[in-house]
């Protein structure tokens, strides 16, 4: 999908626990045909985008980064497919932290403090969409004001309104789509979207 996450921000604190179950989960994602209900992950969509996104990930562990799981084309079942990887150890500024792979690459960096974050999530020229895992209200209006976005999820996930506005700031494209938005192209719009808070 045109607007997938690439890179993941995790609070120190929490870093170690959140690492070992995502990969957990994520070593059990299926790989197959994308007609079958039950794949997961599908092939990619021509041989130079599998080259474009293994050069990415080759790039990537030259500069130090690190792969806990995936790191190369999936041999089982050949072709386009790529193993879902992911990276931790990527130093500041590394190219898989700040280009648009367009593969199955997933980036983990942590931080200690919110300026800490915000800095990092917007350490980029693009700024489609970001997603904020929070249970502080207050935090959420906070960083969501700050995050450099089309689009902020907060709690949720690709949650559409096809009437509301939706684009990318920086070189994440040109202006809005989306309800009476579509007419304008030269504004840099927000759109935040907040779960309902648990209680």
């Amino acid at each position: 999908m045109c607007l997938a996450g690439t890179r993941l921000l995790v609070e120190s604190s929490v870093a170690d626990e959140f690492t070992a179950r995502f990969v957990e989960k994520a070593s059990r994602l299926r790989q197959g045909d994308p007609r079958d209900e039950s794949t997961d992950v599908g092939p990619l969509i021509h041989r130079r985008h599998l080259e474009r996104v293994d050069g990415f990930v080759r790039r990537a562990e030259e500069a130090g980064a690190r792969a806990l799981i995936g790191g190369g084309p999936n041999g089982e079942l050949g072709g386009l497919y790529y193993r879902p990887t992911l990276f931790t150890g990527a130093p500041d500024g590394a190219e898989i932290l700040t280009e648009e792979v367009f593969g199955p690459v997933l980036t983990l960096q942590t931080f200690d403090t919110e300026e800490q974050a915000v800095a990092m999530a917007n350490g980029t020229r693009f700024g489609l969409a970001a997603t904020l895992a929070t249970g502080d209200p207050e935090r959420a209006r906070r960083v969501t004001e700050r995050l450099v976005a089309g689009t902020v999820w907060v709690n949720c996930f690709f949650v559409r309104d096809l009437r509301a506005p939706f684009g990318g700031s920086r070189q994440s494209g040109v202006g809005r789509g989306g309800g009476d938005w579509s007419f304008d192209f030269y504004c840099d719009l927000k759109n935040t979207v907040t779960a309902p808070w648990a209680r």
